[in-house]
């Protein structure tokens, strides 16, 4: 039996539950912000233990960190390229939740996070006149490391993983923001 659509109806609860009871917990601080960036993405197929090179893109993000613990986030990412005969193209649309602790240092401050949210995909794959395409919504989790100077530029790495069309995907990228 397939338990996606309780997985999915649940983890959008938590999502939306996440900030309300963050925000009661703990007062806003110096650690409360938006934030905006853009940067390098890459995308893998993974495929009998094997990673396969999905395409390069970019990645535009939308972020707020509610206090040092938590933050939520909405990110857009496409990947293109070309590989083995097959014209690749595909973007993907998450919204998560970031959990971890930032530590703060004299001038800037870092912040190590587990993340857990939806990932939105749609890809399509073009080869000798025929093409293949899918869009799928996913349970994603991911991991990561954010970088925030005092003076507002912040920089993520981060990697996130996520099964469509009964095959895993990982995406790797680099964000430089600027947050307010």
């Amino acid at each position: 039996m397939n338990n996606t659509p309780k997985f999915l109806l649940v983890s959008l609860f938590t999502l939306a539950l996440t900030p309300s009871v963050s925000a009661s917990i703990f007062e806003a601080n110096e650690f409360s912000g938006h934030r905006v960036g853009g940067g390098y993405s890459n995308t893998d197929l993974i495929l009998d233990n094997r990673a396969l090179d999905w395409g390069d893109g970019i990645k535009l993000e939308y972020g707020y960190d509610i206090n040092q613990i938590v933050g939520i986030n909405a990110s857009y990412q496409n990947n293109n390229g070309s590989k083995h005969g097959i014209d690749l193209d595909g973007s993907t649309l998450k919204v998560d939740s970031d959990i971890g602790y930032t530590f703060q240092f004299e001038e800037w401050s870092v912040k190590p996070y587990g993340a857990v949210g939806l990932a939105r995909v749609n890809e399509k794959a073009s080869y000798d006149g025929y093409s293949d395409s899918f869009k799928e919504i996913s349970l994603m989790g991911g991991m990561g490391v954010r970088a925030n100077l005092d003076m507002g530029l912040y920089t993520d790495l981060r990697y996130d993983f996520f099964n469509v069309d009964h095959q895993d995907q990982d995406q790797l990228s680099l964000t430089v923001g600027y947050r307010f």
